[in-house]
């Protein structure tokens, strides 16, 4: 009868044991999932894993590098080893001040970005636009002929420039004006219109019309016409004269 009786109580003992058993794997795997995704926030949040940069700046006056950060940071927050280097070189580079900007990774979260801005070649004038406070009408030709317009200006004594905004024409002026000025020696250009016919104003205030061809020609005969003038022409009308090249064997001068 004892028998009987421990039998029924080693199976009810039994079967309780195998009711808690489900439960207790089932909270073991909470408890392991819970501390796993702990951990895995924890190390997110750990510092040797936080995308650092390096800043290599030639102009920090014209870029600031906290507004580059603020364009970076949505392209390395959070993404580790799956860093675009071309999709943050390609953001930087749509900044109006930089010409190239290099990116390196020197370790996994680890880069260094070298930025190099535009250099003043000319400045440019829209000569679509009547007022030049609106977006589109003020910019600067670089030294590598793009034409480039940051909202933030600086002054500057560059040659100015007047042409439309198309890249083909800056371009064009740019090679234009190196051509001219190359030619023109010692007689430094102050001004450069390029429309449909090309005018140069030589300082002080010499303005010369070559039209639109023979172009080079033309200013080669300025050139020799303005030093035999220099001979027998007061300065001070000779520095405000106004000369036109389009005439196929000579020029008219106003002074």
């Amino acid at each position: 009868m004892i028998k009987k009786q421990n039998r029924r109580y080693n199976a009810h003992k039994k079967t309780t044991a195998q009711r808690l058993m489900p439960i207790a794997k089932i909270l073991s795997i909470l408890i392991i999932l819970g501390f796993t995704i702990w951990g895995v926030v924890k190390i997110k949040e750990m510092d040797f894993l936080q995308t650092k940069i390096t800043w290599q700046i030639d102009n920090n006056l014209l870029v600031a590098q906290s507004h580059l950060e603020s364009k970076v940071q949505p392209l390395i927050k959070n993404k580790y080893l799956l860093l675009n280097l071309i999709e943050i070189k390609q953001v930087l580079e749509n900044e109006p001040w930089i010409a190239t900007a290099n990116i390196k990774r020197l370790f996994f979260n680890s880069i260094q970005v070298s930025i190099k801005t535009h250099k003043i070649a000319m400045r440019w004038e829209n000569i679509n636009c009547k007022q030049k406070s609106v977006p589109g009408c003020l910019g600067y030709i670089s030294t590598n002929g793009t034409l480039f317009m940051p909202r933030k200006t600086v002054k500057s004594n560059a040659v100015l420039a007047h042409s439309k905004a198309e890249q083909a024409v800056i371009t064009q002026l740019y090679q234009d004006y190196q051509n001219y000025q190359k030619s023109s020696g010692e007689m430094r250009i102050h001004a450069f219109s390029k429309t449909q016919i090309d005018t140069l104003i030589f300082k002080p205030n010499i303005k010369v019309i070559l039209g639109y061809q023979q172009k080079q020609q033309r200013l080669e005969r300025f050139l020799k016409a303005y030093k035999e003038l220099k001979k027998t022409t007061p300065k001070v009308k000779l520095n405000r004269a106004s000369f036109d090249m389009r005439y196929p064997k000579g020029f008219s001068l106003k002074l």
